[in-house]
């Protein structure tokens, strides 16, 4: 097994899951990953605000992707968060799991309080038969990739460096609800998405982007993420708009999938509709360039 929170599914996960994957492979053994419905700081820490990169089912898809056989989601809650090491060792690894090996990174804590790392785990387990893997860090820049790192990334706008942190682009997926029809009468239809609570978003401006929608639809978009200030319309709080480019398909109810490219810019309150209009235009040129690579 593989056991780790896996928040993003970065390119330290990536390399993780598919140590377990090659290690299982040689041995003929099945390959899973053990991990947590919602972080842990969400229940140790409930006062706190935290956004997870991703959804546990994009989580999910992406371990899948690896060639992961099973995947174990265990609910996180008081109770597994007030068990010992060595209780977890003994009645979730060997227990519940029944684990002969496990992969863990270099960081990886567990028990109540975070109190084992990997030397109490390959402690425990040479006493329980278990085989410990720890992995090294994956480093970027001189500094180990973690989940913390993409989401101080995001949270500054710089969606290319989290890119390069995750191996892929920072994407967000929502159901795409009716809004008030401002950008259609204004020329520039825009898809209102609703985001689930509780994802992170990219510092509020404009980006460029890929749609993603249906079975293999795709095209280049602008996103605007923030409160609408030409419009006074702060009130419905921060918004995903995004305008695709190049096609208007009917997306209202449809999930779609937006890939953060390039942030263009901050937003901005404009006199008039019409010079919203005109940044926006601009805005397309720039991103159908970086688009194209």
């Amino acid at each position: 097994y593989a056991l780790g929170m896996f928040d993003g599914v970065h390119i330290g996960h990536m390399a993780l899951i598919q140590r377990a994957v090659k290690i299982a492979g040689e041995r003929g053994a099945t390959c899973g990953v053990y991990t947590f419905d919602v972080h842990p700081v969400k229940v140790v820490r409930a006062e706190r605000t935290h956004h997870a990169v991703m959804s546990l089912d994009d989580r999910l898809d992406l371990i899948e992707s690896a060639g992961v056989d099973v995947a174990v989601v265990h609910a996180f809650d008081t109770e597994l968060a007030s068990m010992s090491p060595e209780a977890f060792v003994s009645h979730v690894l060997r227990g519940a799991l029944d684990a002969r090996r496990v992969v863990v990174g270099f960081d990886y804590s567990f028990g109540h309080g975070g109190a084992g790392g990997p030397a109490t785990l390959e402690s425990l387990a040479r006493d329980a038969g278990l085989c410990v893997d720890t992995l090294p860090p994956i480093q970027i820049d001189g500094a180990p990739v973690s989940s913390t790192r993409v989401r101080a990334a995001l949270a500054s706008g710089e969606v290319e460096h989290a890119a390069l942190l995750l191996g892929r682009r920072h994407f967000v997926r929502g159901t795409v609800e009716r809004g008030r029809g401002v950008g259609a009468r204004l020329g520039i239809p825009t898809a209102n998405v609703s985001v689930p609570t509780g994802i992170a978003l990219p510092m509020p401006g404009v980006y460029a982007c890929e749609a993603r929608w249906g079975p293999s639809a795709s095209a280049p978009a602008v996103c605007n993420i923030g409160l609408r200030p030409t419009f006074d319309d702060q009130g419905r709080g921060v918004t995903l708009e995004v305008h695709v480019m190049g096609a208007r398909p009917d997306l209202y109810g449809a999930v779609l999938t937006v890939e953060f490219a390039a942030r263009l810019r901050d937003e901005l309150r404009f006199a008039d509709p019409l010079e919203l209009v005109r940044q926006i235009e601009a805005d397309m040129i720039v991103a159908r360039r970086i688009l194209r690579g």
